[in-house]
């Protein structure tokens, strides 16, 4: 294993945070964010770097930290991570806001990487312990910064937290420059000498937001298609002979949620281009998947409404739900005004018609002249398995309770029994998630269980 240099003592602070997915590394837990900003030793601000960190698992509590599964999904895992990380922290003082909890994870992370980097905690300072010093009343750090006049901004984000305590050492140092802490943590710090192995090569730091930032997934099939249709060109009907019922499939299953995750993306992209689909042909496709949930919704009204001086157009043409899914398919507005009109044409068509199918052609089935037989719609019937993963809005308990008030059998884990996984994120890393994709379990988001317990005629609590 090749080193990649000595690490040489730089004078000053690194001032460190962390989001995790829980508290404990000893069950686990693991790094999902970390920032770093250098401090130099009069307290003035030199320089910053952050990046979101794979932890290889689900996120935990999503809705205290607010990092998306979609987003950690692009980011590296803390071995790629590691050696820009030490080389930041290598011969400065560490300085953390409750700095136990973060050298804890630190080593448990470098451990995990294989790295021999000790973290000497003579060389780290907490500026939550300092706070009783030179502070009253609070120590969490919104009061400590708020009793200061430091801004903080960005709170429960790795680098607005390690802005704030930078802001914080900064005040500490201004009015207590001759305690001795400083002096002692220096020395320490001095002594750090690490040789940093090889182990992967380092990667590019990953933003918060980086999945919405890389533009609607649909731009990956910008390019041509990767598998040419075999008829020559201008054949008459080439464009016809491609099947795109598996990549209908895959689509249908997708949107049982309205929410295509970063999973099902990767795989709808990978069908397309098996098939021979460029962008185009695929947005033609969403159009006529579009037309026909609009149908679907039309038929629903022509069930549950009388008739009277009701505009379904209207009504449809304003439903988020089509605007929801709309979004998810890289249509818009407009797309939904003629998949609504396309539905009421058919339905026009249909009634003068007077004619009754068994089944129906599939959405995008006008795209390419493919037909394939309509699916059952999606629902939950008395014992199906349903297994429950991530920090979910409601407690695992009461999910439970509602699971089994509807006739349905909460499972612990996922086995290719399972009728479907609800995840607090779509896109969760958990290994309940990674064995659910992998057995072709639909993995749905908490709003779209209440829809399916519905339709299924049970109800949540």
């Amino acid at each position: 294993m090749g080193d990649v240099g000595q690490t040489v003592p730089v004078p000053g602070f690194a001032v460190v945070d962390l989001e995790t997915t829980g508290f404990s590394p000893r069950l686990g837990d693991r790094v999902a964010e970390v920032a770093v900003v250098l401090v130099d030793d009069a307290g003035r601000v030199e320089d910053e770097w952050s990046t979101l960190v794979n932890p290889e698992r689900d996120l935990g509590p999503q809705h205290v930290h607010g990092i998306a599964a979609a987003d950690v999904a692009l980011a590296p895992t803390f071995d790629r991570v590691a050696p820009a990380l030490l080389r930041l922290l290598a011969g400065r003082v560490l300085v953390a806001h409750n700095a136990a909890f973060d050298t804890r994870f630190l080593r448990a992370e470098i451990g995990r990487a294989g790295i021999a980097a000790a973290i000497d905690p003579v060389a780290c300072l907490c500026t939550q312990q300092l706070a009783s010093r030179y502070l009253t009343g609070s120590r969490a750090l919104a009061a400590c910064c708020a009793a200061v006049g430091v801004v903080h901004d960005g709170v429960h984000s790795a680098l607005g937290d390690a802005r704030a305590t930078a802001g914080l050492l900064g005040y500490y140092l201004d009015v207590a420059s001759d305690d001795e802490c400083w002096a002692v943590a220096r020395a320490a710090a001095d002594g750090v000498r690490w040789s940093l192995p090889a182990v992967l090569p380092g990667a590019e730091p990953v933003l918060r937001g980086a999945s919405r930032a890389r533009g609607h997934w649909l731009a990956a099939l910008a390019d041509p298609p990767a598998v040419p249709d075999p008829s020559p060109p201008g054949a008459p009907g080439a464009d016809a002979r491609r099947d795109v019922s598996t990549y209908l499939r895959l689509l249908d299953e997708a949107l049982l949620d309205r929410y295509v995750s970063h999973a099902e993306r990767a795989a709808l992209l990978a069908e397309a281009r098996h098939a021979g689909l460029d962008r185009a042909t695929v947005e033609a496709l969403h159009r006529d998947y579009l037309a026909a949930l609009a149908r679907a919704e039309l038929d629903a009204l022509d069930g549950t409404t009388a008739t009277g001086d009701r505009d379904d157009g209207a009504a449809l043409r304003d439903d988020p739900a089509l605007h929801e899914v709309a979004g998810q398919l890289g249509l818009d507005a407009d797309d939904v005004a003629g998949a609504v009109e396309a539905a009421l044409g058919t339905r026009l068509v249909d009634a003068v018609a007077d004619v009754g199918a068994p089944g129906t052609a599939a959405p995008g089935a006008a795209a390419l002249g493919a037909t394939v037989p309509a699916r059952p719609a999606f629902v939950l019937a008395a014992g199906d398995e349903v297994v429950l993963t991530g920090s979910m809005s409601r407690t695992r308990e009461a999910w439970e309770r509602d699971v089994r008030a509807a006739g349905l059998s909460p499972w612990p884990y996922v086995t290719r029994r399972t009728r479907l996984l609800v995840a607090a994120d779509p896109d969760s890393l958990s290994t309940k998630a990674r064995t659910a994709r992998r057995y072709g379990v639909p993995v749905v988001t908490e709003a779209a269980f209440e829809r399916l317990l519905a339709v299924s005629g049970a109800r949540a609590a």
